[in-house]
């Protein structure tokens, strides 16, 4: 499709990349991307060069994303929707895509194992390039994180490897928060550990994804206090709050979280593996369990905390 020059900036049935990305929960530079090296969602242009789009490239996003999931690599994509936008198989498309993901999880892994920060690196912003945030992660970064978790016994450095893995991705996503923080717009959601839980590298994670659907996060990190989570929502005008968690809920904590469920005027969220069981007596009290799966949980959350929907408080 060839560009096209308007006169608006933005009105009528047009919109910027910014809002192209706000409705559909892909990155803008993952947008540009797209255009740049496969010709997908060629946008209209203003005569300041600025890109404006439609309904229609929200579409295509959809049907993007859609064809993604299902293993299909963007080149296949874009003849795809050269053709007219009809769905037809490509099985060779499909095994290239699940090709593209098992190069990048077998170069990370060789890079941990030669602790090189700068492969890692290099890995890293050529998958988030192409490819949404969301997808980086689920094929990705947990994978990875899965893998050394069941293999660090096993090597004579694995510890230190998962200590490499993990630290890199705090620092990398640590980054990431502030630019993607600077331009959410959304619900305000606060995010953090359960008391005596360190491993946040999940919840991070989800935030940044969160961030990416343009949900405003107040990440606090790990080994948060209960009785002080109620203060920060009243100060802060969060509309959740989603806690975190890796080893299973013990009886007594169990019950503190159903207390609090049950006091603040907010959905109370849990994630992470220890919530991947029921949890009866949190969930009688209004908690809502997200698992351990960032894009289950994303979607959990979409339902339960709309992104620009008014006040979701409970109570008064």
């Amino acid at each position: 499709m060839n560009e096209k020059k308007v006169s608006g900036e933005g009105t009528g049935d047009r919109f910027p990349i910014r809002v192209l990305s706000e409705r559909t929960g892909v990155g803008t530079s993952n947008l540009r991307a797209w255009e740049r090296r496969y010709g997908l969602l060629v946008p209209d242009r203003t005569p300041k060069g600025h890109r404006l789009y439609s309904e229609r490239h929200i579409r295509d996003v959809a049907y993007i994303l859609a064809q993604l999931g299902e293993g299909h690599s963007l080149a296949g994509i874009a003849k795809l929707l050269k053709r007219d936008h009809q769905v037809v198989d490509s099985v060779e498309d499909t095994f290239q895509q699940a090709g593209v993901w098992s190069r990048y999880i077998e170069h990370t892994l060789g890079a941990i194992e030669n602790f090189s920060a700068t492969r890692l690196e290099a890995v890293y912003n050529e998958a988030s390039s192409l490819y949404p945030v969301d997808m980086v992660t689920e094929r990705l970064m947990e994978p990875i994180l899965e893998r050394l978790g069941q293999r660090w016994s096993e090597r004579q450095a694995g510890i230190a490897e998962e200590h490499f893995y993990t630290s890199w991705v705090r620092n990398r996503l640590g980054a990431r928060f502030h630019h993607a923080g600077g331009q959410a717009r959304g619900a305000k959601v606060i995010a953090t550990c359960l008391p005596g839980s360190v491993h946040e590298i999940g919840l991070m994670l989800f935030s940044l994804s969160a961030m990416a659907r343009g949900y405003r996060i107040l990440y606090f990190g790990p080994d948060m206090p209960l009785e002080q989570l109620k203060h920060v929502v009243w100060r802060s005008a969060a509309r959740a709050v989603v806690l975190a968690g890796h080893d299973p809920l013990s009886g007594e904590l169990e019950g503190q979280l159903a207390r609090l469920s049950d006091e603040l005027e907010v959905p109370l969220l849990l994630g992470g593996p220890c919530s991947d069981e029921p949890l009866p007596r949190f969930e009688s009290a209004g908690g809502t369990r997200l698992g351990s799966g960032v894009a289950v949980a994303l979607k959990i959350l979409a339902a339960r905390i709309p992104l620009y929907a008014g006040s979701s408080r409970r109570r008064g």
